[in-house]
């Protein structure tokens, strides 16, 4: 049987959709996330995403990982769902509802996205070794380890996130960050998400590191985050973190399932 989808992405980081607001069920007959994703012998992607309908809000969204493990919570697919909701209930103002709780989009003239993600919290006002690496553990939606360097090696991610995803500490893992503050207003980040690998771009994980940086009052509260695939700018204003960026569509089209 073949089902519609589109794929989407923000900075690289992108995301195979399946649009199931009028099909009731339809989720349990999702099986290989890890096939879909497959770069080779499937779409193609960081992780599946499902719209579904939800009775209090215009949608709600479950993510999966490209290993087939759930997630509650992604800044580049919430972006996305934004920015499809809009253009298809003719709206500006989006509510979504996750395994994250409730999180409202904003769309601009622009078609660039401002999604409030809620408020972040430090998981140990301590900083946490990890094979080495100091750094803070943050919860926004996932749980993300922060660690501060002076310089970033271009394979940082790739050598090391893989031994902090899997530490024992964290039995169902963990998205990893390796952050370079170039000034109070911008840092550049490399990314290792659970389940996923090194991905280009991490919504939750720029918002983590902005965060974390700003307990530390070595960031101001609007930030620009340079990573492999491009820029995105979060805000953190009365305890709510907020991350801005540009969706765009890659393609559409039927698959086989």
């Amino acid at each position: 049987m073949k089902f519609d989808f589109f794929k989407m992405q923000v900075n690289g980081n992108d995301y195979i959709f399946f649009d199931l607001l009028d099909k009731k069920d339809f989720e349990n007959k999702f099986e290989s996330f890890q096939m879909l994703c497959d770069r080779n012998f499937g779409i193609g992607g960081d992780g599946v995403v499902l719209i579904l309908p939800d009775a209090n809000n215009d949608a709600f969204m479950r993510i999966f990982n490209a290993d087939g493990s759930e997630a509650k919570m992604c800044g580049s697919a919430l972006s996305s769902i934004t920015l499809y909701l809009s253009e298809k209930l003719k709206k500006i103002k989006i509510k979504i509802n996750t395994l994250a709780g409730e999180k409202i989009g904003f769309v601009f003239s622009d078609q660039s996205i401002k999604i409030d993600m809620g408020v972040p919290t430090l998981l140990s006002a301590e900083e946490t070794e990890l094979e080495t690496f100091w750094g803070n553990l943050v919860q926004i939606g996932n749980h993300h380890f922060v660690t501060f360097m002076k310089e970033l090696d271009s394979d940082i991610a790739n050598n090391y996130g893989p031994k902090i995803e899997n530490h024992p500490s964290f039995p169902d893992g963990i998205n990893v960050q390796f952050v370079q503050i170039k000034n109070k207003k911008e840092i550049e980040m490399k990314i290792w998400e659970r389940g996923s690998g090194a991905t280009l771009s991490c919504g939750t994980g720029a918002c983590a590191a902005v965060f974390a940086g700003i307990q530390k009052k070595k960031l101001a509260n609007k930030v620009a985050v340079k990573m492999p695939g491009g820029n995105v700018k979060v805000e953190y204003n009365d305890s709510h973190i907020f991350l801005v960026t540009q969706p765009q569509t890659v393609f559409s089209g039927k698959i086989e399932l």
